[in-house]
């Protein structure tokens, strides 16, 4: 999203917002001064504004966790430092400081907030719209239901607050909702929100049209979401609503490289703006300080990574042509590098700009294939995934008529293509639970490779648990709330 207010504004804004209408547990308590801070906010166009702003930011600093959340565990990327890395190898205890869900929810409680307060402007300024109103309430769906399916997707049951931390409607101890009365939720509030977005009044302006919820990112966020839920055709239906709006389209091999570096490229469907102008937060997080242990995960001083890639990328990156190496360079270069062909870098003070990528064209190109495969049309899937394959490599894939041998050059497909975006785990989860965790093999093989040599003969009495392919509910929260219960897996 673009600097829609001022930093100090912003600031501001974050502390009204974020402390007066914090959410529960830590995120759901009320001091009294809210009503004092109420009757001097939610009057101007101005207030609705800069309310929407300080959601995306929150949304913002939560893009670090949703990344190592969706590689940590999967079987492509290694290196995860400190409290991570006993995570990535199946070490995992609700104490653990790292599995933290508060940026989630954080946005959230702001979401709420806004759709429950931006009426009030609508009565007090002429000026703000009912159209402005309604764009307002489904850019805080969007992102109110993609921090959920993060949740749903990392914990699997997690409590479900879709209303203000306000007195007179928050429950301030909420109990666990199961994934399925989640996912109704999201698909319920999507359905909303795509009729009440904007569609193309910021296309002239493509950082201002990527960098908010359109009607399109929600499109997007529907067609994954059904994925998930094995909802196969409307899958299809929302991926080619996208490609029939004529708006987006895979780069060119030559092109290709600008998704990252300048960004809101034509293949961009959704993504979160960073700025990095010296003034303000608005950078990306992946190049903050997030432990003392691991102080970036780009080391972008020294010109090198902290993570590395583990054996299955060497296995699916055997042709070392395929433009997702970066010219052998290696993915990273991604968010490295100002482009593909040279070995200039990012400057590490004033290039923290990259934009954080979360749906693009490529992505409905293989949700597609996924859910045409998963309806036995192989050939179909197949013309899909060579979209995005011929133009990694040149050549298409030919020869494949079987449904299960499809599945995996799915999956190769997107590991390749999603290389370091945050994905792989989701992916091998959404694959493994299909028809109730009929392919759990896919999960269970890479915990035992990501696992130290002496776990391994203890977590392969436990593999099969399919909790424990979900986090624990953090320690802190089930201190502060009673009614909070704990995955089971992690009862034992």
């Amino acid at each position: 999203m673009e600097k829609i207010l001022t930093d100090s504004n912003k600031r501001i804004v974050l502390f009204l917002i974020g402390f007066l209408f914090s959410t529960c547990s830590d995120w759901l308590e009320v001091p009294p001064e809210k009503e004092l801070v109420r009757n001097d906010f939610w009057k101007k166009t101005e207030d609705a504004n800069n309310a929407l702003a300080a959601m995306y930011s929150t949304f913002r600093s939560a893009a670090l966790e949703s990344f190592v959340w969706g590689e940590l565990r999967a079987d492509m990327v290694m290196g995860f430092p400190g409290d991570y890395s006993q995570i990535a190898g199946s070490d995992i205890n609700p104490i653990n400081e790292v599995i933290d869900w508060s940026k989630y929810y954080e946005t959230i409680n702001l979401a709420n907030t806004l759709m429950y307060y931006d009426k009030e402007v609508l009565d007090h300024d002429k000026s703000f719209t009912q159209k402005m109103k309604d764009g307002m309430d489904a850019e805080a769906l969007f992102l109110r239901s993609l921090c959920y399916f993060y949740l749903v997707r990392i914990w699997k049951n997690v409590p479900l607050v879709i209303t203000p931390s306000i007195s007179d409607t928050c429950n301030i101890y909420p109990s666990v909702t199961y994934e399925s009365g989640i996912i109704q939720q999201i698909t319920d509030d999507l359905l909303r929100a795509k009729d009440l977005a904007y569609t193309t009044e910021f296309q002239s302006n493509p950082a201002y049209f990527k960098g908010r919820a359109n009607k399109y990112a929600i499109m997007a966020l529907l067609a994954d979401v059904y994925l998930w839920n094995q909802q196969y055709q409307k899958c299809i239906d929302y991926c080619d609503s996208i490609t029939n709006s004529g708006l987006f389209g895979l780069q060119s091999s030559d092109s290709w490289f600008e998704m990252y570096n300048p960004g809101n490229a034509t293949e961009s469907i959704f993504e979160i703006q960073c700025i990095d102008d010296g003034t303000t937060d608005q950078i990306n997080p992946f190049f903050k300080s997030v432990a003392p242990t691991w102080v970036t995960f780009i080391d972008l001083s020294r010109g090198r990574t902290v993570l590395g890639f583990n054996r299955n990328f060497n296995n699916l990156f055997s042709d070392v042509s395929d433009i997702r190496t970066c010219k052998t360079k290696s993915p990273f270069w991604k968010y490295m590098g100002v482009t593909v062909d040279d070995d200039l870098r990012r400057f590490p003070v004033s290039e923290r700009d990259l934009n954080i990528l979360y749906y693009r064209y490529a992505d409905v190109m293989l949700m597609k294939a996924e859910a045409l495969n998963e309806m036995s049309r192989v050939s179909e899937a197949l013309d899909y995934v060579n979209q995005t394959y011929t133009r990694a490599v040149g050549q298409p894939i030919t020869g494949i008529s079987d449904q299960i041998e499809m599945r995996k050059v799915i999956m190769d497909e997107r590991a390749k293509e999603f290389i370091i975006e945050g994905k792989r785990w989701f992916d091998l989860l959404r694959n493994a639970k299909r028809n109730r965790f009929q392919n759990k093999e896919i999960i269970t093989q890479v915990i035992l490779d990501n696992a130290d040599a002496r776990s391994k003969d203890v977590l392969k009495s436990k593999v099969n648990d399919t909790m424990m392919y979900y986090l624990p509910i953090p320690y802190d929260e089930l201190k502060r709330n009673k009614n909070l219960k704990q995955n089971p897996f992690y009862e034992r």
